[in-house]
């Protein structure tokens, strides 16, 4: 996994300068009102660059040379996975330090946008990674389609749920703890059947 690790981080090093573009506007946004967008947008940008390197290794001249390398498809899929999630969670808790230095804000409200982010990052790998294990070359389309019916689903529950103010009445009225327990179950079961389906596809898939 190491070697997969180095290689992806060398691919990752091509794709710099828009990286380093996105990471000032992430910054940008960050010290301004719109500090939420700026610590909820890298971990979209990350799996995005990650999506393009499964893509990129399934793609015919590469796949034929690549996967004859001693490493399983579990290792294969473990490692993109965490290059996807951790670097990603890492820099959002590091924007929203920032963030709070800035605008003086209270940790309990830090604690929520970072699982906010975390549960993003989440979700964003587990959308990114098994649409271009699965479409490949039609990764693109069918991107928007499953983000589609994501923003549907949750346009749908909020609509539903919506008080006087705008916010889903059943879940403001919930305790702290239960914010926070939901989110990390919702991460753990996100992740675990992204996992698992892009795991079923690289290995029903004729590398």
């Amino acid at each position: 996994m190491k070697g997969l690790v180095e290689r992806d981080m060398i691919a990752m090093g091509k794709n710099r300068l828009f990286l380093i573009v996105m990471l000032a506007l992430c910054v940008f946004y960050t010290v301004s009102d719109m500090y939420i967008t700026g610590v909820l947008l890298m971990p979209m940008l990350f799996s995005t660059v990650c999506g393009a390197m499964v893509r990129n290794d399934l793609s015919a001249p590469v796949r034929r040379t690549l996967f004859a390398m001693p490493f399983s498809a579990g290792e294969y899929i473990a490692e993109k996975y965490l290059i996807a999630t951790v670097p990603a969670c890492l820099l959002a808790v590091a924007l929203q330090a920032l963030s709070a230095v800035v605008h003086r804000q209270l940790f309990a409200q830090s604690a929520v946008v970072v699982v906010f982010a975390v549960l993003f990052t989440a979700l964003s790998a587990s959308i990114e990674i098994p649409v271009n294990i699965i479409f490949r070359d039609r990764a693109q389309l069918a991107r928007i389609c499953v983000l589609a019916v994501v923003m549907a689903i949750v346009a749908l529950a909020i609509f539903v749920g919506a008080g006087a103010d705008g916010v889903p009445a059943a879940i403001a009225a919930m305790p702290l703890w239960v914010w926070y327990g939901g989110a990390i179950a919702c991460t753990v079961a996100v992740l675990a059947s992204s996992v698992a389906v892009s795991l079923h596809a690289l290995r029903a898939a004729q590398l």
